[in-house]
């Protein structure tokens, strides 16, 4: 009787067709490369990149073009590739293994979304002040970004809208018989209605003040005349009451229905007002246990004291983060490891859970600042949640609270202001 051998272990597999996938026409696999194999190889589990690459014909097609030199090592050459979702992910594996420059991949999607959108305006001029607006406003601003954190959606989709809103700008400009460099503030098409170009255009258009960062680029570069642009307009939102805001607490503190890692995330957004964005840059470092084990959590300087029983919860969830089974992040440190290469969850999906959940966002966390503001001076609130003093001063004003006359808080206070990157008005 045969003894049957043992079969190839998952790992094993996935070596050998990653081996034959990678090879570069020598029998070897191509050298730079030889990295992103290794770290496909030592995920958790092997068998979900089996899976991906066995069902995923862009993916086996992309990495044998690479391995030949059919396709160039770039982030521009695979961006044009036409599934750009695969590419993007094979970007991220790419700069995990180091065979790629690290670039925020925003960053990446929304300079392949551009070069596709100004090849599609017809005028020159048009297309030029499009080209010199992203240049040098929205991918430096973008970059700026990327520097401190990593960039979400939002930001690339922020910053589309603002390139969208430009270009319709200036084809209605062009309809009213005017370009950007001769724009004028007096309205010579017609005596009726708004008397200024800009004015009607705020008066007509949908979301105008999304061309407000086109109009003050292009009045800074002396691509137009200076010109008066109004103040952006900000809806003011009351927040929820104290009565909801603790009901909503109970409920993440209690309700084991809810994802862990939910409920950890509402309960620092109502208890701390800390915005989603910065809730999934937190780390690992920034939970600390003292050697009372008393919790703390680093969202200025200093720590802020976790109570009872929320730090269970967090530390339970640093103990128990999803996501940690993929070549995306091996050794992470993210309090909240996303699915994509070395970098955390996607705010907008904790958005998502905390809205169906029922808590509007801003007026929750403008209730929780406030209610901090209430409970101690606005110096001490905006160390340590990592605000600035002088959203902490407004927010104790706004909440009828006493604390403004607190000496510290004072313009000309020893104490020096809080870098305002680390945290914004709720």
């Amino acid at each position: 009787m045969t003894r049957l051998g043992r079969p190839p272990s998952a790992r094993k597999e996935l070596r050998a067709l990653l081996t034959e996938m990678f090879d570069d026409g020598t029998g070897q696999v191509a050298p730079l490369l030889a990295g992103l194999l290794e770290n496909l190889v030592s995920m958790p589990r092997p068998t979900l990149c089996r899976n991906w690459l066995r069902n995923n014909a862009h993916a086996r097609d992309y990495l044998r073009g690479l391995a030949h030199g059919d396709i160039p090592l770039s982030h521009e050459a695979l961006l044009d590739l036409p599934s750009w979702r695969t590419a993007a992910h094979l970007c991220d594996l790419l700069m995990a293994a180091g065979a790629l420059v690290a670039v925020d991949r925003q960053i990446l999607l929304f300079e392949r979304w551009y070069r596709s959108e100004v090849k599609a305006v017809a005028d020159p001029q048009h297309a030029q002040a499009l080209r010199q607006f992203t240049t040098w406003r929205l991918l430096p601003r973008m970059r700026a970004r990327a520097a401190n954190q990593f960039l979400t959606s939002g930001t690339r989709n922020a910053a589309a809208h603002e390139f969208s809103k430009a270009r319709q700008y200036l084809v209605w400009l062009a309809g009213r018989g005017r370009c950007l460099q001769d724009s004028t503030q007096a309205d010579i098409v017609s005596c009726e209605g708004p008397r200024h170009d800009i004015d009607a255009w705020y008066a007509t258009a949908t979301d105008p003040d999304a061309t407000r960062t086109f109009l003050k680029w292009a009045i800074a570069s002396r691509a137009m005349p200076r010109l008066d642009v109004p103040a952006r307009r900000h809806a003011e939102r009351a927040p929820i009451s104290q009565h909801r805001r603790l009901a909503l607490i109970h409920r993440f503190l209690t309700d084991k229905r809810i994802e862990l890692r939910t409920r950890v995330a509402g309960c620092l957004l109502l208890l701390y007002a800390q915005p989603v964005s910065r809730l999934a840059r937190l780390t690992l470092d920034d939970i600390i246990t003292g050697d009372d084990g008393q919790v703390f959590i680093r969202l200025g300087d200093p720590p802020t004291p976790v109570p009872e029983p929320f730090a269970a919860m967090l530390t339970e969830l640093a103990a128990n983060r999803v996501n940690m089974n993929t070549a995306a992040n091996p050794g992470c440190q993210w309090l909240f490891p996303g699915q994509r290469v070395g970098q955390p969850l996607m705010p907008i999906g904790l958005r998502r859970q905390l809205h169906e959940l029922g808590i509007p966002l801003t007026q929750a966390r403008t209730a929780a600042f406030r209610q901090l503001v209430l409970q101690a001076p606005p110096p001490v609130v905006a160390r340590s949640p990592g605000f600035d003093y002088g959203t902490a001063t407004e927010h104790a004003i706004a909440a009828g609270g006493t604390w403004n006359r607190y000496p510290a808080a004072r313009r000309d206070s020893t104490l020096a202001p809080l870098h305002p990157s680390r945290g914004g008005a709720p």
